[in-house]
């Protein structure tokens, strides 16, 4: 079974990052764009992507919205939420 979130750092940048592993069989990743030279714990901007659960860095993914606020998270995390259960392979 796989968790329902996952959290770490994003390898390129640094930044937080979350996945939400949805029970429809799709996940969600949101990447915190925070200023470290500032603020690390402040964020104004997310990216966004989604792939079936599991298949992250195998070509399925995603990509969404590069600057999303946190209105434009909450409808991306519902919207992935509600997506058809994907069949299994």
């Amino acid at each position: 079974m796989t968790t329902e979130f996952e959290a770490d750092l994003d390898p390129d940048m640094g930044w937080p990052r979350v996945r939400f592993n949805f029970s429809n069989g799709w996940s969600a990743s949101v990447v915190l764009r925070t200023r470290p030279d500032r603020d690390p714990t402040r964020a104004m901007q997310s990216s966004l992507a989604c792939c079936p659960t599991g298949k992250w860095s195998t070509g399925a993914t995603e990509i969404g919205e590069t600057e999303a606020t946190a209105d434009e998270v909450a409808i991306y995390l519902a919207t992935v939420a509600g997506r058809p259960v994907l069949d299994p392979l």
